[in-house]
């Protein structure tokens, strides 16, 4: 408790001195030089970090709490987040291992300013009993998705996309389909030793995977109704990108960003994003 009080005295130090510093024009918006830089967050303090969030909600005061998540300052990550959650500051510490680590003492902190803490990272291969004890200690959250990939292609998301480009959207869904299912298909007879079965008229994939260990078998469909949410590889962006007229996903992420800063789909870009990211449970502080 005292080292608590003592790190609020000191930041209120600092904040009457950030007062007092000049601002510089970047990007036509002010940017204080006083703003805390922080290079590599994997070396860095929880401290460095509560640091950062209390100078920008201080630019924002109507924000109530700060969101950690993967990725960085200009990826995609926080371009989606920041869309979901307007009342967080969002502020991207690098991989999902950073999010874990700075979490719970950031969330801690932030409390003493009545600020909430959040964090979030991608499901990736997580089970959902990983899911559940990741929330029950930390608090922190996952996407109902492996990887933002995936998000930023949902069938929803997709939609949107259609009607800025003047896509067709079922034309589109049934191409980025069919070569997600090839690609599968293909990776899982040269790699995994399965039993594979293939229905072309009612487009599936059937996996019977026999566990000898456990002595049952596991068997997982996956249809092409369901691969955009399932498919755990980052190169779904990339093929989505090539059927949009875009080249590679780092062409997309560009995209998505502009995109979700055209106040024309804001909000429909946001209930799409929805559907597929964790919502956020207030505390009491």
């Amino acid at each position: 408790m005292c080292g608590n009080l003592i790190y609020f005295a000191i930041y209120w130090l600092k904040l009457l001195k950030i007062k007092n510093e000049p601002t510089t024009m970047k990007g036509g918006t002010h940017v204080n030089e006083a703003t805390t830089n922080i290079q590599d967050f994997s070396s860095a303090s929880y401290r460095q970090v509560v640091d950062l969030a209390l100078e920008l909600h201080e630019k924002n005061k109507d924000s109530i709490g700060v969101l950690l998540c993967e990725g960085t300052d200009t990826s995609i990550d926080k371009a989606v987040y920041e869309c979901v959650y307007p009342e967080l500051i969002v502020i991207p510490v690098g991989g999902c291992t950073n999010v874990t680590r700075l979490l719970p003492k950031v969330r801690s902190t932030l409390a003493n300013f009545k600020l909430y803490g959040f964090g979030i990272i991608d499901r990736d291969a997580l089970s959902k009993k990983e899911i559940k004890n990741l929330h029950n200690s930390i608090g922190l959250y996952v996407t109902k998705l492996p990887f933002i990939e995936n998000i930023i292609c949902s069938p929803e998301v997709l939609k949107i996309v259609c009607k800025d480009r003047g896509i067709d959207f079922n034309t589109l869904i049934k191409q980025v389909q069919e070569e997600l299912m090839k690609n599968l298909w293909q990776h899982l007879k040269e790699t995994l030793p399965i039993n594979l079965a293939i229905d072309e008229k009612d487009r599936l994939i059937c996996l019977k995977i026999s566990a000898s260990t456990k002595k049952k078998e596991i068997e997982k469909t996956v249809t092409d109704e369901s691969i955009l949410y399932s498919y755990r590889d980052k190169i779904v962006a990339s093929i989505v990108a090539n059927h949009i007229g875009l080249k590679g996903k780092k062409a997309y992420y560009g995209y998505m960003t502009n995109l979700i800063q055209n106040k024309a789909y804001t909000n429909e870009l946001a209930r799409a994003f929805s559907f597929v990211v964790p919502e956020l449970e207030l505390y009491e502080l």
